[in-house]
């Protein structure tokens, strides 16, 4: 007889042992892509399930608590798998004791065959086909079994052997004679739900040592789609018409839950359209979007040991970013009860319409701590070291929130700094450190650059209304009263530390742009004005205007023009317009 609080002690044994054996299950990932992160995805789904499982006399109450701490941890493709094979598990218990080893493998196999429908595009030699052959391998032991322990022993030689059958699919995959990560990542979940205390050795031992970098991939080849997605969706149970809607987007189409919260995964190059394809079905309540083009250059292509991560306010071409492989941690935007990651599953292109009519002004919030974290674990596994250069601390939580995660995972190979600024100049700064690590400049050499740099950049701004900038706090209750009762079109800076300042005032919005050109004109004749960029706020014509004005006075071309990002734009607004520029002289030694 096998009761909840039993079985819930060896889930938790079993999810112990995959944890420990995270780094090989990565060092072995080549299934769906070769992004080497199946055994960290797993071990969070484990540590969560550890975490958040709760084991109470109730069997229905601490089920529960299994299913939310499956799905809530579910990452990637084979996370996502096991999350669900863990809810279908947590639902046949949570009203009933397991009587007999009959009972326990018909569960187990109602929780397998969900699983397995649960994906858009099942694949054979995965983890899919080892849950599988180990139910039947329990159905041909069970007569000569007693108990679930011994079933589970008995089955697990049949278990190696399906496990071993798995290195033929991965190497007409990928070319590397490597068993699927995933599977072998189920594989040590059974041997820790009957084994708890030992150390128990598997099959393919010697595959451990091999290295991604022991195999040469095509990045076109592997990666048919840029972006691994995944949302938590409320008020829908209709699986069918999401997965065929999805499937049109991308591929590794997974399904996990239940009729009370969905959470969908997805391989796509347009999480954006996936964020509004889902709004159509329910509320969307969780986005995670990673980039398996950035992962896989980190493995396989590094241009450096030094890795640059920057946050969302940061306004720089995605082509730029690409080229010189920056990571990226997005912002978090609520619109309509749905938080949207900026620049991600919240493009500019569609933002501002959606903010003009919106009933409630967005909210705002840093990247999350654990994403943070998690960027910084992979990373420090990947690089010599990581430099993280982020948007002003007086505008935002996120050089604090980086600052406290580079401190939980390696403040030795964790350097961040903050720009005390934002935007089209957080943008420049980048932009040139970038250019520098290229030119093969150490880190040291980094540092001392973005600290020059943070004093040598302005930016100007031309807001239509300074609504916005009050309700997110940008400017003082106060600042905004005043102009708002005399009607004023302010222009927006920040001082020398990184504080929002007004920087000029007009009674009308052609009288503000001449009056910001004027400063910038007074600007360029006390110091040289190195490089420019202009930003606007989904207003191309404005943009157009500037660029205009900029070449007029300055005689040069914008290094890019840029639509601005919705983080800066939730609170700027609708047609603002901005100037970012770098000088050749620190700002604070211009004459005022």
């Amino acid at each position: 007889m096998l009761d909840h609080k039993m079985f819930l002690n060896m889930i938790f044994s079993g999810s112990r042992r995959v944890i420990e054996h995270r780094d090989e299950l990565n060092t072995i990932n080549v299934f769906p892509v070769p992004d080497g992160d199946t055994g960290s995805n797993l071990s969070h789904l484990m540590r969560t399930i550890l975490q958040d499982t709760y084991i109470s006399d109730d069997a229905s109450e601490a089920m529960t608590s299994l299913k939310q701490a499956a799905l809530r941890g579910s990452r990637g493709n084979s996370g996502m798998i096991f999350s669900q094979f863990f809810i279908h598990i947590a639902n046949s218990m949570s009203n009933s004791t397991i009587a007999s080893t009959h009972d326990f493998i018909l569960m187990c196999e109602t929780a397998a065959d969900k699983t397995y429908d649960s994906v858009m595009a099942p694949e054979e030699g995965t983890v899919l086909t080892v849950m599988r052959e180990w139910i039947q391998a329990m159905k041909q032991t069970t007569g000569a079994q007693s108990s679930i322990l011994s079933l589970i022993c008995q089955s697990l030689p049949h278990v190696y052997q399906s496990l071993e059958s798995t290195m033929g699919k991965m190497e007409a995959v990928s070319g590397r004679k490597v068993v699927d990560s995933g599977a072998k990542g189920f594989v040590y979940f059974l041997e820790g739900l009957v084994h708890p205390q030992d150390d128990m050795e598997i099959v393919h031992n010697n595959i451990h040592s091999l290295s991604l970098e022991d195999h040469s991939f095509s990045k076109e080849s592997m990666l048919a789609f840029r972006y691994c997605t995944e949302f938590m969706i409320q008020g829908c149970s209709d699986t069918t018409k999401i997965k065929e809607s999805a499937a049109r987007l991308g591929n590794s189409v997974v399904i996990a839950g239940d009729e009370q919260l969905m959470k969908i995964h997805l391989h796509t190059n347009e999480p954006h359209t996936v964020v509004e394809m889902l709004t159509y079905f329910g509320t969307v309540t969780f986005q995670k979007v990673e980039d398996m083009q950035r992962q896989y250059e980190s493995l396989h292509e590094r241009k450096s040991s030094i890795a640059i991560v920057i946050d969302s306010a940061c306004d720089l071409p995605e082509d730029f970013m690409d080229q010189h492989q920056i990571f990226l941690l997005p912002a978090t935007i609520e619109m309509d009860q749905s938080p949207y990651l900026d620049k991600v599953t919240l493009k500019p292109e569609n933002f501002y319409d959606r903010l003009d009519i919106a009933e409630e002004a967005p909210k705002t919030s840093q990247p999350g701590l654990e994403q943070i974290i998690r960027t910084y674990e992979q990373l420090a596994g990947q690089y010599d070291h990581i430099l993280s250069i982020h948007v002003s601390k007086e505008l935002s939580g996120t050089y604090e929130s980086c600052k406290l995660a580079a401190s939980q995972v390696n403040p030795e190979k964790i350097t961040v700094l903050n720009t005390k600024t934002l935007s089209g100049a957080y943008g420049l700064l980048i932009h040139r450190v970038a250019e520098e690590l290229e030119k093969g400049a150490t880190l040291d050499e980094l540092i001392k650059l973005t600290e020059d740099l943070t004093a040598k950049t302005e930016i100007l701004v031309s807001v239509p209304t300074l609504k916005h900038m009050i309700r997110g706090g940008r400017v003082t209750p106060l600042q905004g009263k005043i102009a708002t009762l005399l009607k004023m079109k302010p222009i927006v800076s920040v001082d020398k530390h990184g504080k929002s300042k007004l920087f000029g005032k007009t009674f009308f919005r052609n009288s503000n742009l001449k009056k910001m050109f004027r400063m910038i004109g007074h600007l360029d004749k006390t110091q040289i004005i190195d490089q420019y960029v202009v930003l606007h706020a989904n207003d191309p014509e404005k943009a157009a205007l500037c660029e205009r004005e900029m070449l007029t006075l300055t005689g040069k071309h914008p290094l890019y023009t840029s639509n601005v990002s919705p983080v800066i734009g939730a609170h700027a607004g609708k047609g603002s317009v901005s100037v970012a520029m770098l000088f050749n002289k620190p700002k604070y030694e211009r004459s005022k």
